[in-house]
């Protein structure tokens, strides 16, 4: 059966873009971290037909008023997508906070409407949302995320959870480079911006790759650490950006097919049912993406500097998968890769 929702954890600098393209080629929405993309061949959210937004709109508004506004939305359809609108944004904030993400105070959201959401048992928040979402979230620390959802997860194992991992070398310039980039901070989580001023006033790449390196709250680096228990738990599946980037960014083609295989066996769909859109890799001309890109970027210094701080998360993945359990594992690398 096609799973409706998939949370995924991508810790900043992973390549996030390359999975979100897979899952919207696979029909999912993205959501979180990754609601404007995918920017290559993505879907948008809109406003689903009537018949779908029945769930959401009567745990929002109870049974009766969301017949009425149903009703309603036969004759004047601006006034009932509004109203799917508010309930998906105020649903939006009651899974992000359930998720142990950061959410602004002030918020449009309806206070009334977000409060009889988040009072939902778990179990129901996943079927409220037509169609199927895949929410994206940088990090999943187990003391942040909300008990209910951890329970539940661990009693259902769903929303199943997919951990996409890189090598923390290439996320670092991934990051750096993200953060150096000129032009519009839009879309910039709010610690990133404070991190872009820093890194942007550093002159060389050197010096932001070992500032990156001694600095405890660099983006990316204390996530990593409180995220190694997805590289483990065995219900959960690893997609790592090494494979899933390809030949088209420095990886394999098989290494593509089983970073694809994986995400279909997460969605429950066969190769048939997913369509050829899933085995053809769009274009990105995008450097971040390159796998190993590190290795002309580190001095030796670094890589001293990296073993001593970080060597904790210097770690290749292996994963094996069935049909009803998911084996991971983290093992050094003896060469440090």
């Amino acid at each position: 059966m096609t799973v409706s929702q998939v949370i995924v954890v991508s810790l900043p600098g992973s390549g996030t873009p390359l999975l979100a393209d897979l899952t919207s080629a696979l029909g999912y929405l993205s959501y979180g971290t990754m609601s404007a993309a995918p920017d290559v061949g993505g879907r948008t959210a809109g406003t689903p037909e009537l018949v779908a937004m029945r769930p959401l709109l009567t745990a929002a508004h109870g049974e009766d008023e969301a017949e009425l506004l149903l009703k309603r939305g036969a004759e004047d359809r601006e006034v009932l997508d509004s109203a799917f609108r508010d309930a998906a944004g105020a649903l939006w904030r009651v899974w992000w906070m359930r998720l142990g993400q950061p959410v602004a105070v002030a918020s449009p959201a309806d206070p009334g409407l977000e409060g009889r959401l988040a009072r939902l048992p778990d179990a129901e928040l996943p079927g409220l949302l037509p169609g199927r979402g895949c929410w994206y979230v940088d990090s999943l620390d187990l003391r942040r995320a909300d008990a209910g959802l951890l329970r539940a997860w661990h009693n259902s194992g769903q929303p199943p959870i997919v951990f996409h991992h890189r090598d923390v070398r290439d996320r670092i310039i991934s990051q750096l480079r993200s953060l150096s980039r000129p032009g519009d901070p839009a879309g910039f989580p709010p610690e990133h911006l404070i991190y872009r001023d820093i890194v942007g006033a550093l002159p060389t790449m050197e010096a932001k790759i070992t500032f990156a390196l001694t600095d405890p709250g660099f983006p990316g680096i204390e996530e990593a650490r409180r995220c190694q228990w997805l590289l483990h738990h065995p219900a959960v599946t690893v997609i790592t950006h090494e494979n899933l980037a390809g030949p088209g960014h420095g990886g394999t083609a098989a290494g593509r097919e089983r970073a694809v295989a994986q995400l279909l066996e997460v969605a429950g769909l066969t190769p048939a049912s997913a369509g050829p859109a899933v085995s053809a890799q769009l274009a990105r001309e995008d450097d971040d993406l390159t796998v190993g890109q590190w290795r002309g970027l580190f001095t030796p210094a670094h890589e001293r500097l990296l073993d001593r701080r970080h060597g904790d998360l210097l770690t290749t993945h292996t994963a094996t998968h069935t049909a009803t359990s998911a084996t991971a594992r983290a093992t050094p690398s003896p060469s440090g890769d």
